[in-house]
């Protein structure tokens, strides 16, 4: 299989998206990465649902996570607020969010090049360039690891499922362009 195959349609964000709708986002359609992409749609930055998790501690919990056990349950939804009160793109500027390059893969790419580049750049996303740079869609983990299953004998019609479904529907009214932006 090649990246071309295993192209994806997810929702996207953007740099005017609040952490706590990125967070929905995230859970809604149980991704584990979001795609930030610019005004037109031009992808940004591949970032880690782990990384959420983070802005969400305060630096000294981070540090020390022992101590997380200081906040009781109401303390800790209040922690949870915080996502309300910054977005994306500020997350980004201030470095609380830290995707590296957006990692990328060729249309033509194999299958074990995209689990390589997906190994290399530990994340559980990828965009597909063509060498002009021109954005294709991206590949999610749950794909390739779809696409390993069945390339080792393993397949089932969830697999299929998978391998056929978009985590978006393409052609459907809710979607326009290559992605749908989450608010």
């Amino acid at each position: 299989m090649h990246a071309q195959e295993l192209l994806e349609q997810v929702p996207t964000v953007g740099r005017a998206t609040t952490g706590a709708e990125a967070a929905r986002v995230l859970a809604e359609y149980r991704l584990a990465a979001l795609l930030v992409v610019d005004d037109d749609g031009d992808p940004l930055a591949v970032v880690p649902g782990s990384q959420l998790l983070g802005i969400v501690l305060p630096r000294w919990v981070r540090d020390d996570r022992r101590l997380a056990h200081v906040y009781d349950e109401k303390g800790a939804d209040e922690m949870c607020g915080r996502l309300n009160r910054s977005t994306i793109g500020e997350l980004l500027d201030e470095s609380r969010l830290t995707p590296d390059d957006t990692p990328s893969v060729l249309p033509e790419d194999t299958l074990l090049e995209i689990a390589s580049a997906m190994d290399e750049h530990h994340s559980p996303m990828l965009v597909v360039r063509d060498r002009d740079g021109v954005f294709h869609g991206v590949i999610t983990m749950s794909r390739v690891v779809a696409a390993i299953a069945a390339a080792a004998g393993q397949d089932s019609d969830l697999i299929r499922r998978r391998l056929e479904k978009d985590i978006i529907l393409r052609g459907t009214p809710e979607q326009s362009g290559p992605t749908r932006e989450a608010p």
